[in-house]
């Protein structure tokens, strides 16, 4: 008897997860996860909320000095006030 492929990527996420909560204790898996459910809401939603108000020409609000100096076009204090990370990301867009 031949198993389709979606029956053994779920099996094999399955066992990936028991093994990690295995490892790391479910208190840190269910941290783990709770966070990301949460990054991903906060990316979507927020993304989309802003990203509409963008489209009618709502300025967002509470920007820190790194967004603004980026929404401004001042790469000189961006490269101060921005993590390296995040400015470089900036540089290249």
């Amino acid at each position: 008897m031949k198993m389709p492929n979606p029956y053994l990527i779920a099996g094999a996420a399955v066992a990936a997860f028991l093994a990690y909560t295995t490892i790391n204790g479910a208190k840190a898996t269910g941290m783990a996860a709770g966070g990301a459910a949460v990054n991903l809401v906060d990316g979507v939603i927020g993304g989309a909320v802003i990203g509409t108000l963008d489209k009618f020409g709502v300025p967002a609000t509470n920007l820190t000095e790194c967004e603004r100096a980026k929404a401004e076009g001042r790469t000189w204090d961006a490269s101060f006030a921005c993590p390296a990370g995040n400015f470089l990301t900036y540089l290249w867009k």
